[in-house]
């Protein structure tokens, strides 16, 4: 509820529309204060988005400087963050020409938990790529084999340093807030 002149407004609902806001329409959120609900995430918690089975969104910049995005299997080993792919892919080829990145990843139970990372490939390499497609295939998909691969993709993994980590999570027991039924 708004009191006297406090021009803060507590956003309880999302509404997708069409057609930009009225100049009176504002919801602040005051700078370092998170809203209700919203925490930041710690390293730990971002190491947990790589424990789970939760898919990462890679984009790569493509020759002509436009994003290519890719859905892929990863895991975050120390501070470095490990992506498999074949030799011959448009990710690895993106990687070894502009080595930016950035990730996205949303837990599958909760999207509303969710971490965005800008960073650098400082490495790509074969050593170890097999036994490492085998580690990914048994974390998602429960067996400790792609049946997927072609024979003759080599595999190369390919090594992440973040730079920057934007991270939010909302508790479960906020949702009802974008379906309230007595905010329009």
């Amino acid at each position: 509820m708004q009191q006297g002149n406090d021009s803060r407004r507590i956003i309880t609902s999302v509404e997708v529309v069409d057609v930009p806001p009225l100049e009176t329409e504002r919801y602040v959120t005051p700078p370092n204060e998170p809203v209700a609900g919203v925490t930041q995430l710690n390293k730990d918690e971002v190491h947990q988005f790589f424990n789970g089975r939760n898919l990462v969104f890679l984009s790569t910049l493509s020759k002509d400087g436009s994003p290519h995005v890719t859905p892929v299997w990863a895991e975050m080993v120390d501070d470095l963050i490990l992506i498999n792919t074949f030799e011959t892919s448009a990710k690895n080829k993106h990687v070894t020409k502009d080595k930016r990145i950035a990730l996205s990843v949303v837990e599958q139970n909760n999207p509303f938990n969710m971490v965005s990372i800008k960073g650098k490939v400082i490495g790509q390499t074969t050593e170890g790529a097999d036994e490492h497609l085998k580690r990914l295939a048994k974390k998602y998909l429960g067996i400790g084999k792609y049946y997927y691969r072609k024979p003759n993709h080599k595999r190369i993994i390919i090594k992440i340093h973040p730079e920057k980590i934007m991270g939010l999570s909302i508790h479960p027991a906020f949702y009802f807030l974008a379906y309230s039924p007595w905010t329009k």
